[in-house]
């Protein structure tokens, strides 16, 4: 096994280098320490140990796209996948990177390939959803958030922003429903009740929107400011 004592007092350089495991290990306690540098190194002492191993791409990319190297995470992810076509979660990946950039259209393309490798993934369906949200095209943002919601009922966030998207398309009462199950299943979500006030207030509710309104304020005085 690699001594790590002996990795840092030599420069990082060992004579069993044929050790991966001890440097994904430790690679992954600095990813959970928030040590982003460290764990890129210690990934790519795995890649320099296999160039050919794509999970150390995929690991090494999860690394660049936390630190906010996202041109980077997208190289390795890109990687991972020429290396590994059928591995769902580095198309995902990659297009959780191609959104943080705001290029919706790889995103889209990313997230719906890792949805055709692994059609149980909630979450791809959820930022699929986003995705198109994000540009305009908010039938198929509901669309998947439906998805999203069949394969993961007890997500709070996804029936608040399908209550967004139903709000968006002037479909209050549908949006009224959504924002409902939100707050059922997180209560102390003032924004859920800010924007179901609003619903309401569109459909000519006053009571139950100056309801929903109060209860926001109570739950985030900066709401009450809006």
């Amino acid at each position: 096994m690699v001594d790590f004592n002996e990795l840092e007092s030599s420069g990082g350089q060992s004579e069993d280098l044929g050790d991966a495991a001890a440097y994904i290990n430790r690679g992954r306690d600095y990813l959970f320490k928030e040590e982003y540098d460290l764990a890129i190194a210690d990934f790519s002492q795995v890649i320099a140990l296999n160039p050919g191993d794509a999970i150390a791409y995929w690991r090494r990319g999860n690394a660049y796209l936390d630190a906010g190297e996202t041109d980077l995470a997208i190289i390795d992810f890109s990687q991972a996948i020429a290396l590994d076509p059928q591995d769902s979660d580095s198309y995902y990946n990659r297009g959780s990177g191609y959104y943080d950039k705001g290029e919706y259209d790889l995103a889209i393309a990313d997230f719906s390939k890792a949805i055709d490798l692994d059609p149980e993934d909630a979450f791809a369906y959820f930022d699929l959803g986003s995705a198109y949200a994000s540009k305009g095209e908010h039938d198929l943002a509901v669309a998947n958030y439906s998805q999203f919601i069949a394969l993961a009922p007890g997500d709070a966030n996804t029936y608040h922003n399908r209550g967004l998207e139903y709000a968006s398309e002037e479909k209050y009462a549908l949006a009224i429903a959504y924002f409902s199950q939100a707050i059922l299943l997180n209560p102390n979500d003032g924004l859920a009740y800010h924007y179901r006030s609003m619903a309401y207030r569109e459909l000519g509710n006053v009571t139950q929107a100056d309801a929903d309104e109060e209860r926001a304020a109570e739950l985030n005085p900066e709401l009450g400011n809006r």
